[in-house]
């Protein structure tokens, strides 16, 4: 019987362990819980959430741990929320000392050999490794919400090359409040589920600014500004899903706001850009949409204002507002480009949507 209970005694213990862990990310200490006042130094990376469900902010001093920090839409419902610092940073919260000596007692509990011990330590340094770097180049953010607080970052850009690696590549997932200079490489890509880009200004686009590549997904930016997008400014890949474009403006010379995949590999559609309150400040060379009518694509454009702008005719301007295109797979021919057109099942836009300023 005795045996029987210590071990039912470990079983509980580590339960409660992986519960704690499941309120914060890996590598994460709790310093204090929702509605509760948490303090943490300079440019402290917070993570909000529970049920390893977050929204990452940058913070300083003091503040509250909701919504009211982090943003309406934040909590995760069915428990008591968290706010969470990476293992190790100083905090006056003594919330801080509560969970670190509670996962210390699971970690005693759950350990059977002082090299496991080290090997955990490990695992968890190198999770606040990437969990604090967040919004560095390379980073890949999956099932979260990150807000940068406005810092600048960039790597490279090696010209058009197609095969530049993104700054940002996001799983589901929101990036906020970034500016990203002129080593912008390819951007940010959008690969799975829905994601966001709010907020992000591209000080000189390299390649593309961003590519949706997500199937069946929504990449929605949101805000924010581009320049000197020569070519495109959003690339649109993966079939069955949609580009969302508001609130945003562009600068200087740009070739395209945004354009359907001409001559992808395994190419197809239909693809989807709802555009509204966009304002196009610079000049564009080509067009501001470009779709492929063959694979169903359709744009929406409302509340569209172009620098600059000339009617040539009632139904045709330049720049051009929406070209219709023949899609094509690659190595298979060479695209064909129908016009611009105006009110039609894939242009879903009026000459009254566009105004010059």
């Amino acid at each position: 019987m005795t045996i029987k209970y210590f071990m039912l005694g470990l079983t509980a213990l580590a339960s409660i362990g992986v519960a704690q862990a499941a309120n914060r990310p890996a590598g994460y200490v709790t310093i204090c819980s929702e509605g509760k006042t948490c303090s943490v130094p300079a440019n402290t990376s917070v993570a909000y959430g529970r049920a390893d469900k977050f929204t990452y902010k940058t913070l300083s001093g003091s503040f509250v741990c909701g919504e009211v920090t982090f943003g309406t839409g934040t909590k995760v419902a069915g428990g008591t929320n968290e706010c969470s610092v990476p293992s190790g940073t100083s905090s006056a919260s003594s919330a801080s000392s509560v969970a670190s000596s509670a996962a210390a007692s699971s970690s005693a509990a759950a350990s059977s050999a002082a090299s496991s011990s080290k090997a955990s330590s490990a695992a968890s340094s190198a999770a606040s490794s990437v969990a604090t770097n967040t919004c560095a180049p390379g980073s890949t953010i999956e099932n979260a919400t990150v807000d940068c607080g406005g810092i600048t970052v960039g790597t490279s850009c090696n010209g058009g090359s197609e095969s530049q690696q993104p700054l940002f590549t996001l799983k589901n997932a929101t990036i906020k409040n970034v500016r990203i200079n002129a080593n912008a490489a390819d951007g940010i890509h959008c690969v799975s589920g829905n994601c966001r880009a709010e907020n992000v200004v591209w000080e000189d686009v390299c390649e593309d600014a961003a590519t949706n590549k997500s199937e069946g997904g929504t990449f929605t930016i949101s805000g924010g500004s581009a320049n000197a997008a020569q070519d495109k400014t959003f690339q649109h890949n993966s079939k069955n899903s949609t580009f969302v474009i508001e609130n945003f403006n562009t600068y200087g010379a740009v070739g395209k706001l945004w354009r359907s995949c001409g001559d992808c590999t395994s190419n197809g559609g239909p693809r989807y850009v709802q555009i509204n309150n966009v304002t196009i400040n610079g000049t564009i060379s080509s067009t501001v949409v470009g779709l492929n009518r063959n694979y169903g694509d359709k744009a929406t454009i409302r509340n569209l204002k172009v620098k600059g702008l000339v009617w040539t005719s009632a139904i045709t301007s330049k720049p051009r507002i929406c070209e219709e295109w023949k899609g094509i797979e690659k190595g298979n021919g060479s695209t064909e480009k129908y016009g611009e057109f105006f009110n039609t099942a894939y242009c879903d836009v009026s000459p009254s949507d566009v105004t010059s300023f």
